[in-house]
């Protein structure tokens, strides 16, 4: 897909991204950033939601709905351009539908594209509750929520500026918490199968890294 909208939406979520990470870090908008966190997550969730709208396209269901790659792929680069706003999902929304009204971008499916950026703020959702709809809005949430889980997302959450200054042992601290408390749920919010699996896997292995620095933390401090 080679299109100037595609382009414009790139561009568009990396400069919101470093301006994030300027602001994060305290720097200057000129000064090397010392990790682009937003950027390399909105890439992770772009990958993601096309590995799940594959995965979806090629199950043979007899519900089976056609992912639309252009509303996921639009609403997966731009998701996030409005974090550092209240509500960013709603805000990231409008902004978004009026960014791909000025492109070549199909006029009639702005609106929808919308409506998955909408549904995608959150960690958890209740247990039992019905799939998002549409199956886009549900791809973007699953992998929004799949990026924050697994091993390289310990690497990812353990390099943002939150942890700037904090100890080993505070910053495995408060990760734990995290996992338990929050990413617990998160595991079992996902809308679709593939996802879901996904989902379950990376927590266990998460889990068990977090598991294993406690064990390290624990013998560093036997006296002999």
């Amino acid at each position: 897909m080679n299109t100037e909208w595609l382009e414009i939406c790139k561009q568009v979520a990396q400069e919101r991204a470093h301006l994030e990470a300027v602001q994060g870090w305290h720097v200057a908008s000129d000064q090397p950033l010392f990790f682009e966190y937003r950027w390399e997550h909105v890439q992770e969730v772009v990958k993601l939601a096309t590995w799940l709208a594959a995965q979806i396209d090629a199950a043979d269901r007899a519900d089976k709905q056609a992912v639309d790659r252009e509303v996921l792929e639009a609403a997966a680069w731009l998701h996030d351009i409005a974090k550092l706003r209240p509500n960013h999902a709603q805000a990231g929304a409008v902004e978004a539908a009026q960014i791909l009204r000025q492109t070549d971008f199909p006029p009639a499916k702005v609106a929808q594209m919308a409506n998955v950026i909408r549904q995608h703020e959150g960690m958890f959702r209740a247990q039992g509750d019905d799939p998002l709809e549409p199956i886009e809005a549900a791809i973007l949430w699953d992998a929004d929520k799949l990026s924050k889980l697994g091993i390289q997302a310990l690497a990812y959450g353990l390099s943002a500026p939150y942890y700037q200054g904090k100890t080993l042992q505070a910053r495995r601290k408060e990760t734990q918490e995290w996992v338990n408390d929050v990413l617990s749920k998160t595991v079992y919010s996902m809308n679709t199968e593939p996802a879901q699996r996904l989902a379950v896997r990376r927590y266990r292995e998460m889990v068990a890294a977090l598991d294993a620095w406690a064990r390290e933390e624990t013998e560093s401090n036997i006296q002999d």
